[in-house]
């Protein structure tokens, strides 16, 4: 995990040490989404649970990633999918009391949020998941399509001249999100693991973390103030689509950019 090209050596240091150390780390099997979700599979569950559906910005449904959902809705879809499949949710979710881990001065929210990894149901990814999975197995990769240079016509992000970087070209910025099956997957199926929407994750955010973080299924630190997203996304630059970028936000923000894909055991 981190940053195995250097790029981050270019980047301010509050950015590109979140990307330090070059660290090795197991994970366990698991099964991931080979998409992320989309705006016809969430609007199923705000039908079934008679909730709002959130905004698509007018860019159309249906086989876009939903957008605009945010950390705790999330993984309120992973229990409810779970549920309709006959599987065990993975997530305990106490909206009564206000969560002693979470130290957000803009999360309004705060419900405590416990899983239980024996469950056979669905889950955000970790960090280190998710990483494994955009390097085609942990490899040395730079983007999660499976290249070292992004293209605008193989990943959806902000290819503007001005956002230029040596291992990118200059390209359309479409300035919003693409179909979840659009452009060419990666080596293990996964498509737009760089660009089109940012990921939730499961951890908490800390830019040190892994100076000192386990080296088998780390899982994040125990409290924080911010959950990671990774991946990039139609209004980054290739610098947030790499897969060593780091990025977080209060668990209870929503944006036309934060979407989210699903893991569970084998």
């Amino acid at each position: 995990m981190g940053d195995v090209f250097g790029d981050s050596s270019s980047l301010p240091d509050w950015y590109g040490n979140r990307e330090k150390p070059v660290h090795r780390v197991t994970v366990a099997d698991f099964y991931m989404s080979a998409y992320c979700l989309t705006f016809e599979e969430y609007d199923t569950f705000c039908d079934a649970t008679g909730r709002q559906k959130p905004d698509d910005a007018g860019w159309g449904r249906g086989n876009r990633p939903v957008i605009n959902v945010n950390w705790y809705e999330a993984v309120e879809y992973c229990n409810w999918l779970s549920q309709e499949q006959g599987l065990t949710p993975v997530y305990a979710i106490d909206k009564t009391l206000k969560d002693p881990n979470n130290n957000s001065v803009y999360d309004d929210l705060k419900w405590i949020v416990t899983p239980n990894l024996q469950a056979n149901g669905y889950r955000l990814p970790t960090e280190a998941e998710w990483e494994y999975a955009a390097r085609q197995g942990g490899n040395k990769q730079r983007f999660g399509n499976g290249q070292n240079t992004l293209l605008h016509t193989e990943a959806n992000f902000d290819a503007s001249a001005e956002y230029k970087q040596p291992y990118s070209e200059e390209g359309e910025y479409r300035g919003k999100t693409l179909p979840v099956n659009s452009f060419t997957p990666n080596a293990l199926g996964l498509y737009n693991m760089s660009g089109n929407v940012w990921e939730w994750c499961w951890n908490w955010f800390d830019s040190g973390y892994y100076n000192a973080s386990p080296a088998v299924n780390p899982k994040g630190p125990a409290s924080g103030a911010d959950r990671v997203l990774r991946g990039g996304s139609w209004d980054a630059s290739a610098i947030d689509c790499r897969v060593a970028s780091r990025h977080y936000s209060a668990p209870n923000r929503s944006i036309n950019y934060y979407g989210f894909r699903m893991v569970k055991p084998c």
